[in-house]
């Protein structure tokens, strides 16, 4: 390999480490702190470079943030959709996919993340469009692009595909998600999250399915 590529791939990959180590310090900042108490100064201590290192990975705090709930989205992507999702039936694709969305939004990380958002986005409304677009409007996105395709390969009968995954969302989110973040209930056991998901799923094929594929099961 050529010493110029091979030193481009060193480099790449310090440029790449310093990246993960600001964004760890700062995560831990954040979800500790808060995103307004939390200074670019603070910053650079707890991830130890310098403040010419933090500022040309990032340009302010904001884009720090985008950066961190983006990972964790992409992070969490690849257990949401694992490997052929899509060509297992319905039913048991939906419930994959409800058992992985509760343990994503149930999981000590996003609800930090989540708590932050809910903290501070009326003195920083830019957190909370970052933080939809690169989460809860990825699954719904993601999940409509699913319904669509199993619609069109006649499994299932949806007009509006991004209302039904609305739907299917809310049933799972509803009864779990708002007791975590007040700290109401701080856990849910597999059975009750099994009992969700198959009450979610078991409606939302109800409603969706068709009329013939109703009769048969």
């Amino acid at each position: 390999m050529p010493r110029m590529v091979v030193q481009d791939q060193h480099r790449e990959n310090r440029q790449g480490q310093k990246s993960a180590q600001i964004m760890s310090a700062a995560k831990t900042l954040f979800t500790s702190q808060g995103f307004g108490a939390t200074s670019m100064d603070a910053i650079v201590r707890m991830a130890n470079v310098s403040k010419a290192t933090l500022y040309a990975h990032f340009s302010g705090k904001e884009e720090l943030f985008a950066a961190i709930v983006s990972h964790e989205c992409r992070t969490q992507q690849s257990l949401l959709w694992a490997p052929g999702v899509e060509e297992k039936e319905v039913e048991d694709a939906l419930g994959e996919i409800g058992r992985n969305f509760l343990g994503l939004i149930l999981s000590a990380p996003a609800v930090a993340i989540f708590r932050v958002v809910v903290a501070e986005s009326a003195r920083f409304p830019d957190l909370g469009r970052i933080f939809f677009n690169s989460g809860p409007n990825q699954m719904r996105q993601s999940l409509s692009s699913y319904l669509a395709k199993a619609t069109a390969r006649g499994r299932l009968d949806i007009d509006d595909p991004w209302r039904a995954a609305e739907h299917f969302i809310g049933m799972l989110q509803t009864p779990v998600h708002f007791s975590v973040l007040f700290g109401v209930k701080d856990h849910f056991s597999r059975d009750e999250l099994d009992g969700i998901v198959k009450d979610a799923v078991g409606a939302f094929l109800r409603a969706y399915l068709p009329r013939d594929r109703m009769e048969k099961s």
